[in-house]
């Protein structure tokens, strides 16, 4: 099993040095854009990846009363801590059902914190948290849907606004999500295994999909592949979260973005969109093909292909620091417009990834525009859908953000002669 726990530690060390002296309460209840997608800037700061958890980070220190643990009664009445993760313990009938769970302790040491404690004590130290601060940071992710109930974070961010009035509270998501944004070595690695292992999943789902053959084969391939490797591999669309761990579309099935019956049958003639993640110690990479069913592309199919196959390549070759992903796009639109196809195309051309398959940046208005540095992995999708030709096309791979430009990360083949020799390929 991995150990990350001084990476964890440094991590709040950075964002507690970019926030100040304030405190900071982190929620893991609350929901991405993406409302599929839990957030996970908790799960970034502690390796926790449980939905009913806090994490309090008080840098000028807070003093906790003695409380029995399974190791002995504290010692010292006072004693100034930093870091709190607060847990919610199973119930008695879930230990009775599952077992007691993982050990506060081994939380402990896994995430590096000065205390674990149940979610029960969360708000009396909270409360005396608040008592000395003007400021506090929370973290809310994105835009509150107003149509919605209120999550339990924000029910939480409620209470201290009506309670504590004189504190100010700040949104600290957003500076998670800037160091999200730059991966350090350990994501990098975690995401280029990502990207080998998808592209060898995808290679034989090229291969086994083939007219007369359920859409539904390429989930039951896809699904025993992840099931043959590691534990640490998991599939980057989780059943938590998505219908399908793999988005399967042939014939005007490939037109919808995200289809995930997977009921149809294929045809001679169609095109097959298959659409996914592969997550590494939690860190998921996204790739789409494209391929013809019988292994020949049509004419009319060659044609649409080469110009989303020109428009990947065309927005791969602005990947650099400096640049942006609204550039990218820029060049996809723009590409499409010169074969006068611009309005059969898809509303955006790529995204970050990382603990999500859409990673946190990119989720305001203006993150489309903010610099690349080295370090960044986005992938490029440009994607036309003409409804009334039955024909969904996009193509989908990882870029790494270089000290000097960018490396394109392991995908399946994508040049039509490479696409229609796998397709045809038994082995």
């Amino acid at each position: 099993m991995l150990n990350n726990t001084n990476l964890y530690r440094q991590r709040r060390k950075d964002l507690i040095a970019r926030t100040g002296d304030a405190p900071i309460l982190i929620s893991a209840s609350e929901m991405s854009p993406d409302t599929a997608l839990r957030d996970k800037n908790l799960a970034y700061l502690t390796g926790v990846h449980s939905a009913s958890a806090y994490l309090l980070l008080v840098p000028q220190g807070i003093g906790v009363e003695p409380i029995e643990t399974s190791g002995g009664p504290e010692l010292m009445q006072g004693h100034e801590v930093h870091e709190i993760l607060f847990v919610e313990g199973p119930s008695p009938e879930e230990i009775f059902m599952s077992g007691p769970g993982k050990p506060f302790e081994s939380i402990q040491e896994g995430s590096g914190v000065d205390r674990v404690y149940d979610l029960s004590r969360l708000n009396r130290l909270l409360q005396a948290v608040l008592m000395r601060t003007d400021v506090l940071w929370v973290n809310t992710p994105s835009a509150p849907p107003l149509a919605q109930p209120l999550s339990p974070g924000l029910s939480l961010i409620n209470k201290i606004r009506e309670r504590f009035y004189w504190v100010q509270l700040k949104n600290v998501a957003t500076i998670i999500h800037q160091m999200r944004f730059v991966k350090d070595d350990f994501e990098i690695v975690s995401l280029r295994e990502a990207f080998e292992i998808q592209t060898a999943i995808f290679q034989k789902v090229m291969r086994s999909l083939k007219p007369g053959e359920s859409e539904r084969l390429g989930q039951i391939i896809f699904d025993h592949e992840i099931h043959s490797r590691p534990t640490y591999v998991s599939p980057g669309m989780d059943r938590s979260s998505y219908e399908s761990t793999l988005i399967v579309g042939s014939g005007k099935n490939a037109t919808i973005p995200h289809y995930m019956n997977a009921d149809k049958i294929i045809q001679d003639g169609d095109l097959v969109l298959i659409d996914s993640g592969v997550a590494v110690n939690g860190y998921c990479s996204d790739i789409t093909r494209t391929f013809p069913a019988n292994g020949r592309f049509t004419p009319r199919q060659r044609e649409l292909y080469s110009m989303v196959l020109e428009a990947e390549n065309a927005a791969i070759e602005t990947m650099k620091p400096g640049s942006t992903m609204l550039v990218a796009h820029q060049v996809v639109y723009d590409t499409f417009k010169k074969y006068g196809v611009e309005r059969y195309s898809y509303g955006n051309c790529g995204h970050p990834v990382g603990l999500n398959i859409h990673d946190a940046n990119g989720r305001y208005p203006g993150d489309r525009e903010q610099p690349f540095e080295p370090g960044v992995v986005v992938v490029i999708e440009p994607f036309l859908m003409i409804h009334e030709e039955g024909i969904g096309i996009r193509i989908e791979d990882g870029v790494l953000i270089t000290q000097n430009g960018h490396e394109v990360l392991a995908g399946p083949a994508r040049e039509i002669n490479a696409v229609e020799a796998l397709c045809n390929r038994e082995a």
